[in-house]
């Protein structure tokens, strides 16, 4: 079991080093002068030179990976640059909680009405039911996130003036969240509907299930204390990965509500060309998910031997 961790570990370390190089020399190549937006109208050429050099831009790209790669090994990501200065580290953390919480807030509506309707179905094949959920399911897969928060904003903020449309300005009050969750988790209510479904009717024709039916309990203790039980694995495998995904990924639901994540982050940091913090946000984001996938993969590893041997 050690030796499968240290693999698993060892090739997580290589993928976020593979991130980081590419991550470095795209922004370089094509990602535009920085120092242009960092500039006032009336800079003289002496002042741009004074900037590059200060940034090191002067320096060939090679060695400024190398530079980049000494203080990544000291936990050092470099500081923001344009107006705030401060180390990339700390506006990263600065802007996760907001992340967590619509992360959160949106997995918790996923996972609410995606397996209870995944699993309702389940127990009611080719029912009117069943039927009204694929539709829920296909629709959840179709309608893509900009236009179903464009909706939603249309529909509770402008028509209804119920919710309010933005998160950022007065924090991150319970009110202000639940239409940027409803945005991001409707799309994953598919997923955990398909996922609950399969696994459930694949578990509700088992040997063990017709015995339990047998002695008589009723349909709702067999449903959710003996199929979903066994059912479970594959719907918490899902929740974590989405969970690692939505944190890193949310960027079109947070620029939409102006919610002040890691996702809408990344946006200010590409439009104002300022390369550490970007590189941060996605080594980061890279990061986490690498953490999530190896904890899954560990898990599954701990459940059953035969993984590990395999590997």
């Amino acid at each position: 079991m050690g030796r499968y961790i240290f693999t698993r570990v060892a090739q997580g370390v290589i993928t976020l080093w593979l991130i980081s190089l590419a991550v470095f020399f795209v922004l370089r190549l094509g990602g535009g002068n920085p120092i242009e937006y960092m500039l006032p109208e009336d800079a003289t050429a002496l002042d741009e030179q004074l900037l590059v050099e200060a940034y090191g831009f002067d320096k060939p790209i090679a060695y400024q990976y190398w530079l980049y790669n000494k203080k990544l090994m000291r936990g050092d990501l470099g500081d923001a640059m344009g107006w705030d200065k401060r180390p990339t580290v700390d506006v990263v953390l600065e802007r996760l909680p907001a992340s967590l919480h619509l992360g959160g807030a949106a997995l918790i509506f996923a996972i609410v009405i995606g397996v209870t309707v995944g699993a309702v179905s389940a127990s009611k094949p080719d029912s009117m039911f069943d039927r009204v959920g694929k539709v829920l399911a296909i629709s959840a897969q179709s309608m893509p996130i900009f236009w179903v928060g464009l909706l939603l904003i249309l529909l509770f903020s402008v028509y209804l003036g119920w919710l309010p449309s933005a998160g950022a300005v007065e924090g991150l009050a319970l009110k202000r969240l639940v239409l940027p969750g409803l945005s991001l988790g409707f799309f994953l209510v598919a997923s955990h509907m398909r996922i609950t479904r399969s696994t459930m009717l694949e578990v509700l024709e088992s040997d063990y299930i017709k015995m339990v039916r047998a002695k008589g309990l009723p349909p709702r203790i067999v449903l959710w204390k003996h199929a979903f039980k066994n059912a479970s694995i594959p719907v918490f495998t899902l929740f974590f990965v989405n969970f690692a995904g939505l944190i890193s990924g949310a960027v079109i639901t947070e620029t939409i509500f102006n919610w002040p994540g890691v996702g809408r982050l990344l946006v200010e940091s590409l439009i104002l060309r300022d390369y550490p913090t970007t590189q941060a946000v996605i080594f980061f984001s890279a990061a986490f998910i690498l953490c999530v996938n190896i904890f899954v993969d560990v898990m599954y590893a701990w459940l059953d031997p035969r993984i590990r041997v395999a590997n």
